[in-house]
């Protein structure tokens, strides 16, 4: 009986998303499945999709600005370029920190850290993640107003369970 408890919240859970997901290659080292309306960018050294869903704004970018010095970083300096990166996104935003961690995704270290702040007079959280892989640095970014941010967590997750690394 639990089981079908548990395969019924599953299906209900997705069956609220009025978009599909589907795979998508983001580019020669990353697919993962986006929502069916991702618009897709260039900005300098790198390209970005982006897409909203209800009030949660998704975007995925890569930057190969740091591929010159990515090959010659050991662990501890590839932390403090993560470290760099939050710190500019809390000056750029005047944000709060909420919690930070370093995460293992598929034996890639990823800096995870999630901020609170005020824009258009909206409470928001940015859930950021952010790594290194081939050279390339990609960074995940969900926000949502502060309210809501956890009823999508769901598909933030199958949005992240679906990162293919090539």
């Amino acid at each position: 009986m639990s089981k079908l408890f548990y395969v019924i919240v599953f299906f209900l859970s997705f069956s609220g998303y009025s978009q599909e997901l589907f795979e998508y290659n983001f580019d020669d080292n990353i697919t993962l499945n986006v929502l069916e309306e991702t618009e897709e960018g260039q900005m300098a050294n790198g390209k970005f999709i982006r897409s909203t869903f209800e009030n949660e704004v998704i975007t995925l970018s890569n930057s190969n600005k740091a591929k010159d010095i990515l090959p010659t970083m050991n662990e501890t300096s590839l932390l403090k370029l993560f470290q760099g990166v939050k710190d500019g996104n809390l000056k750029s935003t005047k944000g709060t920190l909420l919690n930070e961690e370093i995460i293992t995704f598929n034996n890639i270290k990823v800096s995870k850290f999630k901020i609170s702040l005020l824009l258009e007079g909206q409470k928001k959280v940015f859930e950021t993640y952010v790594f290194a892989y081939k050279n390339i640095i990609y960074t995940f970014q969900f926000m949502n107003n502060e309210s809501e941010f956890e009823n999508l967590k769901n598909l933030r997750k199958s949005i992240l369970d679906s990162i293919k690394f090539h």
